[in-house]
């Protein structure tokens, strides 16, 4: 054990630094949701999706305000028939007048709201919907960001048991080895045979040698996995893979995820539904004008008053072709998203039965080991 904790050390080429030292995959995860950084930017993607309230504002009456100021520096003229002004003007003779005033303030106010509008109705649906999916991407990276962090965890913990065996093994080698040595000093065996016996020794070196260097490795991609530069220690061993719990409790998140697909793909359907269905609007305007020649002197000015009231029901794209053809996109998406969704509980059902397979076979690796340790001390 020693010496790939030494190893490591050298590798990060400072002894003094500080350790990390996990002696569970639990205590591993724990670290991740603080530290990994797919698990924070999944974190962070989510509270930057689409808001609900947002979505909401839609369904709430629009409000305008709206305050101008014109200021006429030419007033274009107008010719008027002169007649008018004067009876015994000759035929076709014109005067040319001048209207309007210099300056034009105003304000308006402006409100509507669709009383009912259904395809706003399913757009908030949708808007639901997509943020349910927000928070399903997050469980899907912190999913396969623990699986991956699992696969790099045990993969550590197995080499580092398997280089206490290749340990031994070499000793046994070089036990054999220099049994050899004697034996062939002595006439007993044969040159091949001791040649037989060094490469056995040799080749059960190299084998160490390849898994301290996989094993420096794995620390190197544990350590940016987690997102720190700090060393790594993993104190676990097999037998304790006994104490895990093989049932596989909780739902699929890619499984979650496809299934708030198909729930808004049935939302999108209702929505280019919905344009077919009658949407009724309220709408009112007050806006006033005040006309006067005198900048800013409202003493003589002539106010202008209006408003408006106004029920619009409308009942757009009955014959629209568009709209039937929007309405048949949406339909066989929503049948596309059901399919992936039914192919994807058949694929996960079947990787869930191969990992508790897995998992039985590392706790007989482990109950196996433990049962032969106690025979050996005997």
């Amino acid at each position: 054990m020693k010496n790939w904790i030494f190893s490591v050390l050298l590798l990060c080429g400072n002894p003094a630094m500080a350790q990390i030292q996990f002696n569970s995959i639990k205590e591993v995860l724990n670290y991740a949701d603080a530290h990994a950084v797919a698990l924070k930017s999944a974190v962070i993607s989510e509270q930057i999706a689409v808001s609900e309230k947002e979505a909401r504002s839609a369904l709430l009456p629009a409000l305008n305000l709206s305050l101008g100021y014109n200021d006429n520096i030419t007033l274009q003229p107008t010719l008027v028939p002169a007649q008018i002004f004067n009876p015994a003007a000759p035929e076709g003779a014109f005067q040319e007048l001048t209207f309007g005033t210099k300056y034009i303030y105003s304000r308006g106010l402006q409100i509507q709201w669709d009383a009912l509008n259904f395809k706003k109705l399913f757009d908030l649906r949708t808007a639901d919907f997509e943020i349910e999916k927000s928070r399903t991407i997050t469980e899907i990276n912190r999913f396969n960001t623990y699986q991956l962090l699992a696969s790099t965890y045990y993969s550590i913990l197995l080499t580092q048991e398997s280089i206490k065996i290749y340990e031994k093994n070499i000793r046994v080698a070089q036990s054999i080895y220099e049994l050899a040595q004697d034996k062939f000093q002595r006439g007993i065996i044969s040159k091949p045979e001791l040649n037989r016996a060094e490469i056995n020794a040799i080749q059960n070196q190299r084998t160490l040698d390849l898994a301290n260097s996989n094993l420096e490795k794995l620390y190197i991609q544990f350590q940016s996995q987690l997102n720190t530069k700090e060393l790594i220690v993993v104190a676990d061993s097999p037998e304790t893979f006994v104490l895990l719990e093989t049932g596989i409790q909780s739902r699929h998140p890619e499984i979650i995820m496809q299934e708030a697909e198909v729930r808004k793909s049935e939302s999108i359907l209702k929505q280019t539904t919905a344009l077919w269905l009658p949407s009724l609007s309220l709408f009112y305007q007050n806006n006033q004008n005040w006309a006067t020649n005198d900048f800013l002197d409202f003493s003589n000015a002539n106010n202008l008053p209006q408003q408006v009231f106004g029920v619009k029901l409308s009942m757009a794209g009955l014959l629209s072709g568009s709209t039937r053809q929007k309405v048949s996109q949406s339909k066989s998406a929503l049948q596309l998203q059901q399919l992936q969704l039914d192919n994807l509980m058949l694929l996960k059902g079947k990787e869930d039965e191969s990992l508790q397979i897995q998992q039985r076979g590392i706790q007989a690796a482990g109950r196996a080991k433990k049962d032969i340790g106690p025979s050996r001390g005997k």
